[in-house]
Parts: structure tokens; C-alpha cells; sequence
């Protein structure tokens, strides 16, 4: 053999096991954070569960916590056959139905943060319609009407895509699948053009408030989604439609997806978290979500039942 020839197989060879163990560095990492996200969104679920009517934005998050959880646990259960190759393999009914349900928890946290921004972005340009004209049942509505709509494209995908319900069709899923790309990127530009308002609003109001409370929450939020979950959309939609994607994103697309929902629940503790002082996780989300004013009035409340019983 040609010295230059082994050579270049020596480099190939040095090169796949080189990306072999990128791939497993990256696939470790996405377990962890996935497993990170299950207890922090499980946290939320558990401590916005039984004061979730008194804040309507609390159901938003109640529900993309949900939807979250349902993700990660997806996740880590579609990542073990990468993470363990030739050793661990699913039936191809099992990845297909992991695949499909993972992106409709996609589509559902994605439409659900989209509606929550527009709202808060009407919130804050119509403050007196939101506070005394705003339909009660709004946001209940929504969750629910998001939810419903989501399950319906996903049981249309799974019937056109797989053979769940019959003989797939090819030109069906791919039209259904280019709806699905449409409507991720009509959510992202919605969201966007929501947040975007909502940060002029806050900065050029004319008491000017430093974004905080719930606003500041929606802006992060929106803002991680862009860095961090935006990329497994990609993926998703470029591998069903056939576009040329890098092989490296695949991995990447995972890690940050992992990422964008285990930083969730972080940044709701950070911003209700007060400098200086301990306070328990439930005051925490409750201040996160700007019932700043409702937690000063139950404080004080409670101060002037202590005084007239010292009275």
C-alpha cells in the first residue's frame, strides 16, 4: 500500500473516532440536562398546582412546564440507543412514536409561548382593557385550544407520515409537514414582533420601569427559545422535508433543545429570587410571575392580625 494512502486511512480513521467521541460528549450532556429539566419542571408543576388561578399567566406556565416534561422524558429515552450504539436498539414503531410526540410538545411549548408574549405585549400597551375588560376564561381557552390543535396536526402527521393509521401517503406528509414549517415560522415571527413591542413599550413608557416580574420572564424566555430551541425545529422540519442539513446538527440540535428546556425553569427561580433574602420556592415562582403586590398585601394582612391580637 501507498504510504500517503495509509496514511489518509489513518486520518479518517482518527477523524471518526473523534467525532464518535463528540457525539457521545454531547449525547452524555443532553441526558444530564434532560434529567436536570425533569426535576426543575416537576418542581414547577408541583408548586404552581395548587395556586394556579390566582395569576391566569400562571397557567401558561403550568402548561409549558407540561409540555416540557413530556419532552425531556422523551428525550432521554430517544437519546439512549445513540448513546449506546449496537448495543441498545427500539423497534421502529417505538422511535416513530417518540420522534412524533416529542415534536408535538415542541409545537405546544412553542405556540404556548407565543400566545403568552402576545398577551403580555397587550398587557402592556392596553393595560386598562387587560385589567377590567380582558375575558375571564382567555387564558384556559387558550391552553386548551393550543393543545387541541397541536394533538390534531399530530395525529394527521402520524396517519400520513407512518403507518399508525394505514398505508402512509408521501405527498400528504410532505404538505403537512411544509404547514408545520410554516407555522413555526408564523410563531417565531409573532413571538418576536410580541417581544419587540413589549421591550419598547418598557423602555420608552412614560415611567419607564425596568423590565421585571413576568415581562422580564417572557423576554428571557423568548430569547432562549431563539438561541437554544429554534435549532431542533430546524432539524426536525429540514429532515422531513428533505433539506441538506450538516451532519454535526443533528447532536447539537438535541443538546440545546435539552438546554432550552431545563433553563426554564432557572431563570423563573432567578427572577423571583429577592438579593439578600431566603424565601420559599412557591414565593419565589409567585414573585417571578409579578404578584409582588398580592404577596405585600397578604404580608400586611397578616401583620395587622398579629398586632390586634397582641392588642
Amino acid at each position: 500500500m501507498d504510504p500517503r494512502e495509509a496514511g489518509q486511512h489513518g486520518g479518517t480513521a482518527d477523524g471518526a473516532q473523534e467525532d464518535v467521541a463528540f457525539n457521545l460528549v454531547i449525547l452524555s450532556l443532553t441526558e444530564g440536562l434532560s434529567l436536570g429539566g425533569l426535576l426543575g419542571n416537576g418542581a414547577v408543576l408541583w408548586l404552581l398546582s395548587s395556586n394556579v388561578y390566582r395569576n391566569p399567566f400562571a397557567i401558561y406556565l403550568l402548561d409549558v412546564a407540561c409540555a416540557d416534561l413530556i419532552f425531556l422524558g422523551c428525550h432521554m429515552v430517544a437519546v439512549v440507543p445513540d448513546l449506546l450504539p449496537g448495543r441498545l436498539d427500539f423497534p421502529d414503531f417505538v422511535q416513530t412514536s417518540l420522534a412524533t410526540l416529542r415534536f408535538f410538545c415542541y409545537i405546544v411549548g412553542l405556540s404556548l409561548l407565543g400566545a403568552v408574549s402576545m398577551e403580555q405585549c397587550l398587557a402592556a400597551l392596553f393595560p386598562a382593557w387587560h385589567s377590567c375588560r380582558r375575558p375571564r376564561h382567555l387564558t384556559t381557552c387558550t391552553c386548551a385550544l393550543t393543545w387541541a390543535l397541536c394533538l390534531l396536526l399530530h395525529l394527521m402527521l402520524s396517519g400520513a407520515c407512518t403507518q399508525l393509521f394505514g398505508e402512509p401517503s408521501h405527498h400528504l406528509c410532505w404538505t403537512l409537514w411544509l404547514v408545520a414549517a410554516v407555522l413555526l415560522a408564523t410563531l417565531c415571527c409573532a413571538m418576536c414582533g410580541a417581544s419587540l413591542l413589549l421591550l419598547l413599550r418598557m423602555e420608552r413608557g412614560p415611567q419607564r420601569p425596568p423590565p421585571r416580574g413576568f415581562p422580564a420572564l417572557v423576554l428571557l424566555t423568548v430569547l432562549l427559545f431563539l438561541f437554544c430551541g429554534l435549532p431542533f425545529g430546524i432539524y426536525w422540519l429540514s429532515r422531513n422535508l428533505l433539506w441538506h442539513i450538516p451532519q454535526y446538527f443533528y447532536h447539537v440540535s438535541f443538546l440545546m433543545a435539552a438546554v432550552h428546556c431545563a433553563a426554564k425553569p432557572v431563570i423563573y427561580f432567578c427572577l423571583g429570587s429577592a438579593q439578600g433574602r431566603r424565601l420559599p420556592l412557591r414565593l419565589v415562582l409567585q414573585r417571578a410571575l409579578g404578584d409582588e403586590a398580592e404577596l405585600g398585601a397578604v404580608r400586611e394582612t397578616s401583620r395587622r392580625g398579629l398586632v390586634d391580637i397582641a392588642a
